[in-house]
């Protein structure tokens, strides 16, 4: 073959090459798993579980405080597109909004200082099935694109189960799942959630909640079962360090102990500052004291419910739902208002 022949035939295969480069894409797999490392927490030694070998690990006792930590772990295939994952080291702890956060000026979205350096965000309740997808979206809008739910369901079983370790304690677990799809660089994905929330009732309709539960995958669609039996073998082998527990119980003895003394001096703190404002209520009922605050006292003639009101108008009108509003003409607001009667001093 003639030198010219040569190069022609090198610069056709050459395009073949690189045609057939231009035209590949990526394939969904997930590596096949012989092997499993474990994995000890390397923070404080709570736990240990197996892992993928030959994966990206990462994980750990996080600590935000005495009270509130969270033990992760994370696997990420060689290839970046499968991740495994247990519990979110990010996931915060929340508070239920309730009137008497809201008269302090702690609304939704806000964060909330609940005492021995514990913090929580202020936001409304979610079942464990409402967590799950919201979780799930939150976390798949950084990873990948057009993330949908697909599937979304309670697991009332699991949670008759837990919850019978705590009845009577005022604790509610409540179990749900969720499935999800997006889109990854091309690729077709599948996501999944199983979670849990955890309710620790307040006074009213309020109280702690938080993420308990959190075990998720991400990968191709056609694997995803793969994924699903590999994160099931991690979640399965998990062991908590007893000598870790025995520790953390007496830490959160201390520490309960340690909060309410702390809780019991800010409460006197406040008194204290606050004193010369009116917050006891034997100025309250001073006349002088009413007039300096710019405040005044009014009850409801029915139910004896009285008020501290913003000296501001001249009538005050109160409805069932304990909502005061004022006037200054004696002409009875819209609703099922009654007139309340001023509390003259003592």
């Amino acid at each position: 073959m003639r030198p010219a022949h040569i190069a022609i035939a090198l610069l056709i295969a050459g395009s073949a090459v690189v045609a057939q480069a231009a035209t590949a894409s990526p394939v969904a797999a997930i590596p096949m798993v012989k092997h499993w490392q474990v994995f000890s927490d390397p923070n404080e030694g709570a736990f240990q579980l197996e892992m993928p070998q030959g994966w990206k690990v990462s994980g750990g006792l996080m600590r935000r405080n005495a009270l509130q930590y969270r033990g992760w772990a994370s696997a990420v295939s060689p290839d970046g597109q499968s991740i495994l994952a247990i519990d979110d080291p990010a996931e915060p702890s929340y508070v239920a909004p309730s009137p008497m956060l809201a008269a302090a000026g702690f609304h939704v979205g806000s964060v909330y200082n609940g005492g021995g350096g514990t913090t929580y965000i202020v936001a409304p309740y979610e079942s464990g099935p409402q967590f799950a997808a919201a979780w799930g979206l939150r976390k798949l809008r950084e990873l990948c694109t057009s993330a949908n739910v697909t599937a979304n369901r309670g697991r009332p079983d699991i949670s008759q189960q837990i919850n019978a370790f705590s009845r009577g304690s005022g604790i509610i677990h409540d179990f749900g799942e969720a499935t999800f799809t997006c889109d990854k660089g091309g690729m077709a994905m599948t996501a999944y959630v199983f979670a849990s929330t955890t309710l620790i009732r307040g006074a009213g309709q309020g109280g702690i909640w938080y993420g308990d539960t959190i075990e998720a995958f991400l990968a191709p669609s056609p694997v995803a079962g793969l994924a699903a039996g590999l994160l099931a073998h991690m979640v399965k082998s998990v062991r908590v360090n007893p000598a870790w527990v025995a520790r953390q119980t007496q830490t959160n003895a201390d520490v309960s102990r340690i909060a309410a003394q702390t809780n019991a001096a800010i409460s006197d703190s406040l008194m204290r500052s606050w004193e010369e404002h009116g917050a006891t209520w034997d100025r309250v009922m001073q006349e002088g004291s009413r007039a300096r605050l710019g405040i005044d006292v009014y009850a409801d003639p029915a139910t004896g419910t009285q008020y501290t009101v913003a000296n501001t108008h001249n009538y005050y009108w109160g409805n069932a739902s304990g909502v005061v509003v004022g006037t200054d003409t004696d002409t009875p607001p819209g609703g099922s208002f009654t007139r309340l009667k001023r509390v003259p001093p003592q």
